[in-house]
């Protein structure tokens, strides 16, 4: 606080504003702690003194001077040295800048790559990478080694952020962009001169490992065992130095073809990826060998590295983050890298269908897929407005129509597709379905954790364009009626658009087990819910595919009219139409046994070919069999209603007309008010056996292996249960999600 020099009581103390010029008057710092806190003690509880330039939304953002938790410069005062930049340390001789031995040159980059990995969990630049006192100016470096090794680091990072922002799908919390004001080289250092300077380095450490190598082989004498040893462990430091350079330049290499055009450069980057993974076992083998930092908190020192050196350039925050270990950082690496041999694979894919269902696999698998990943895939997914900056969104989604519905408006054989107004109705709404089906994929490639609310985003605006798409059906069926009645229109457009929001409804429900949005009671809705709409996914497969086959008979009906057709032609097309068939059967397959599971039983999940393996659930008949014993505990609606609950926890999804909003009564239908609790169970084994079976007759492989345990556990729960196992006494029940994450083992004790 400031006071004017006066009388020196307290009653003359005078608050002076900052930005009113006192020079002409002597001015000194008074503590006014006591003072204010007996001032404060006067207000009544609720109150707030509030004054012309201080209210309460300066005081929740005040931060109180040389508080550890609020502070950041206070670290500084705790540091038991001084903070000095990399600058005036070097004016001083302080730092090393050359003539490294080789545990330091291995820690400091071991170092360094850790502080790369943390900064991309989410912590910002200043706190991590430019802590290393050696990015600050990387030209006073004059060991060649560590001086590469720092500028392809700083230019990774470059990249790295730049991919980060561009993606966009990272939350404010889960990653920090900013740089403070600090040099990445982006213009001083080209690509190609980093690139040059980490392939001089690595042949400078080729050339004294061929020195070492070439003194071992010499070695003889009376200590020729002991220089031998000694000669070993420089060889195995050198070649440790010569795998990190190799590694940096591997990732640099990387990240530069990923910037390339229309994925130009993919081929060379999974080479870069490759090469990279396999430094990192490299890595891994000879972590033991650099320094380490010393301490504990912000006492954790080694050379090169200050971690308060950056505190005065950040705002209030909390002290300086920790910095995760080495081995965690080597982890979080090579997964990265095997997520981004992925990338490349869904990257060469030309089949919207293939690419929604290749990238939703990609985003459903555990481990999630970290950031890095993620950014990378949606930055080569829509690149200049361009799918992987190749095809148009508008015709990957007319293919994918055409696909799956086979419209007449799409046919090259209907004369009516010739004219203008049905190529105007087809592009508009391929054109209309376009930005929908960019903010769907878009959403897949969040975090796990904001799947839901992504979706809950897109449903408004695929709600506008199935309306829009009913419309369009209504008039092109209309048309075909009256002008080509051998073609049926029906309801194509729609249909494609159907199956597209029913499955992103399925994954919203889904989604709510992984994250444990659901209560134990609300699981009976949850899976009387996914009942409900798998029976509306099997109903659009069967239209769509009825009308499907009707417009390529009709096709192939007017290519057999056709002279000079060539049979090896028609056997060809008629292979192709098979195939589809085929095809769209295991979708169907897929779908019908999902519902079966729903209902308590079953759940068929199509794998590459016809290879179907089979997953159970009693869930249905073994929930409402336990509600019925008094096994499960239910909410005492006091302020509310079972329909009041229901309605509101699947109230997202009845934004569309179809599917329509599955009522309360309907929910209420699916049980007989007469079954007791013992049929239930005994309709419940039924499935299970049918599970078991085709469990034990498909090949075996880790999914059926976690699959088979949860079968065989829930089928002798319910045999236990069925028998009136502990029908008459007090149970307790619990649903473990341990083994699979959608599909609990049921528990009773």
């Amino acid at each position: 606080m400031k006071q004017t020099e006066s009388t020196g009581d307290e009653s003359s103390v005078q608050l002076v504003e900052s930005s009113t010029p006192a020079k002409s008057k002597k001015e000194t710092w008074l503590d006014v702690t006591e003072t204010f806190t007996r001032c404060a003690q006067e207000l009544g509880i609720g109150e707030l003194l509030h004054g012309e330039k201080f209210g309460l939304e300066c005081a929740m953002n005040a931060m109180e001077i040389m508080d550890p938790k609020m502070d950041p410069n206070c670290e500084r005062k705790r540091a038991q040295r001084k903070i000095c930049s990399f600058r005036q340390l070097l004016e001083g001789g302080s730092i090393k800048v050359k003539d490294f031995s080789s545990d330091e040159l291995l820690g400091i980059m071991d170092e360094l790559l850790t502080c790369l990995v943390t900064w991309l969990e989410g912590q910002c630049l200043a706190q991590t990478v430019f802590t290393c006192l050696y990015t600050h100016d990387v030209t006073a470096i004059e060991d060649r080694a560590l001086k590469a090794f720092c500028v392809g680091i700083i230019k990774i990072c470059s990249y790295l952020r730049d991919v980060i922002f561009r993606g966009g799908v990272h939350e404010d919390e889960d990653q920090q962009t900013m740089t403070f004001g600090f040099n990445l080289l982006e213009k001083d250092v080209t690509d190609q001169k980093a690139t040059s300077m980490l392939k001089e380095a690595d042949d400078v450490v080729s050339r004294s490992i061929r020195v070492l190598n070439a003194s071992v082989k010499r070695g003889t004498g009376a200590n020729a065992q002991a220089d031998t040893t000694d000669v070993k462990k420089q060889l195995r430091c050198s070649n440790a130095v010569l795998s990190r350079i190799r590694f940096c330049k591997a990732l640099l290499i990387m990240c530069v073809q990923l910037d390339k055009l229309q994925c130009s450069g993919l081929d060379a980057a999974r080479e870069q990826t490759a090469a990279a993974i396999k430094h990192t076992s490299e890595l891994r083998e000879t972590l033991d060998i650099g320094i380490r930092r010393e301490g504990n908190g912000i006492n954790a020192l080694m050379l090169g590295f200050e971690p308060l050196v950056n505190q005065r350039l950040l705002p209030a925050s909390p002290r300086p983050p920790a910095i995760m270990s080495r081995e965690q950082a080597l982890d979080y690496i090579e997964t990265s890298l095997r997520e981004m041999q992925q990338v490349y694979c869904i990257a060469n894919l030309s089949s919207l269908h293939t690419i929604q269902g290749s990238c939703s696999r990609f985003s459903w698998q555990l481990p999630f897929p970290t950031l890095l990943s993620r950014s990378y895939l949606i930055c080569l997914f829509w690149e200049r407005e361009k799918v992987f900056g190749k095809y148009n969104v508008d015709e990957l989604i007319r293919e994918a129509v055409q696909m799956f519905t086979s419209p007449p408006s799409l046919c090259a054989k209907s004369k009516l597709a010739a004219s203008q107004s049905v190529k105007d109705i087809a592009d508009e709404f391929a054109f209309g379905c376009a930005q929908p089906m960019l903010d769907l994929f878009q959403a897949q490639f969040y975090h796990r954790s904001k799947h839901r609310q992504r979706y809950f985003n897109v449903f408004k605006k695929l709600a506008v364009v199935q309306a829009d798409a009913e419309k369009r059906d209504t008039v092109l069926h209309n048309m075909y009626r009256t002008g080509e009645p051998e073609f049926n229109h029906g309801n194509c457009y729609s249909a494609w658009l159907l199956r597209i929001i029913l499955h992103t409804l399925l994954e919203y429900v889904m989604l709510g087990l992984e994250n444990e949005l659901y209560a134990t009671h609300e699981l009976h809705y949850v899976f009387v819910y996914v009942e409900y709409l798998l029976g509306w996914l099997g109903a659009c497969l069967l239209q769509s595919d009825k009308i499907r086959q009707q417009t390529e008979v009709q096709v192939a009906k007017q290519q057999s009219k056709a002279k000079g057709k060539k049979k090896k032609e028609q056997k060809k097309k008629a292979s192709e139409i098979a195939a589809r068939g085929r095809g769209r059967e295991q979708e169907l397959l897929f779908v019908q046994a999902q519902q079966c599971l729903a209902r308590g039983l079953l759940k068929v999940h199509v794998l590459d070919v016809t290879v179907a393996l089979c997953t159970l659930l009693v869930f249905m008949q073994m929930i409402e069999g336990l509600r019925l014993e008094g096994h499960l505990p239910q909410p005492k609606f006091e302020f509310g209603s079972e329909k009041s609950r229901f309605e509101h926890r699947f109230k997202a999804l009845g934004m569309f007309e179809t599917p329509g909003h599955m009522s309360y009564g309907h929910y209420l239908s699916q049980f007989s008010p007469d079954a007791t609790s013992l049929q239930l169970y005994e309709e419940a084994m039924q499935p299970l056996n049918k599970s078991k079976q085709i469990l034990d007759n498909t090949p075996v492989s880790d999914e059926q292996q976690v699959v088979m345990k949860v079968v065989k556990t829930n089928l002798v729960v319910a045999r236990l249960l069925a028998s009136g196992h502990k029908k008459d006494q007090k149970i307790e029940v619990s649903f473990d999600f341990s083994t699979h994450r959608y599909y609990p083992i049921v528990r009773v004790s």
